[in-house]
């Protein structure tokens, strides 16, 4: 009787450890690292010529002022979206600050896709400076660059 008593309170005990045990392991997922991205960083100078030319060409077309950028800081990545399963273009969604020649400081929200370039053979960056979008090209308040 002892034997059996005591046989069924150490499964006891072991089933009530088991668990507080068991509760304390954390399991850590591998670090996803992405080594044949197709678009550039968030801060590659080509990029960001990319997104300064085609500021710099729109805004006397849409904005009664001839603006230019005088250069951008606070860039980092805010969103990548990989190829693969259903998604056919390569996505890294960005934002900044940029100084503009009129003395103001705006925020920037960019974009790099690929395959979206010339012939679909490179990266393309587009890019929006909030507020000075006046016909909402990118919706209100640059909301197709933004990626929250």
């Amino acid at each position: 009787m002892r034997s059996c008593f005591a046989a069924v309170s150490a499964l006891v005990a072991a089933s009530i450890a088991g668990p507080a045990a068991a509760a304390d392991y954390v399991e850590t997922a591998p670090a996803v690292i992405v080594t044949t991205a197709k678009v550039p960083a968030c801060d590659d100078a080509r990029v960001m010529a990319q997104v300064e030319d085609q500021f710099e060409y729109g805004a006397p077309n849409t904005i009664p002022a001839s603006l230019a950028v005088v250069e951008f800081s606070g860039l980092f990545e805010k969103d990548y979206q990989p190829r693969g399963g259903h998604k056919e273009i390569e996505r890294r969604y960005c934002q900044g600050t940029a100084l503009i020649s009129s003395g103001e400081h705006r925020t920037v929200y960019y974009v790099i896709e690929y395959p979206m370039g010339y012939a679909g053979l490179s990266w393309r960056a587009e890019g929006c400076v909030l507020g000075l979008d006046p016909w909402k090209i990118y919706g209100a308040n640059c909301e197709s660059l933004r990626r929250f």
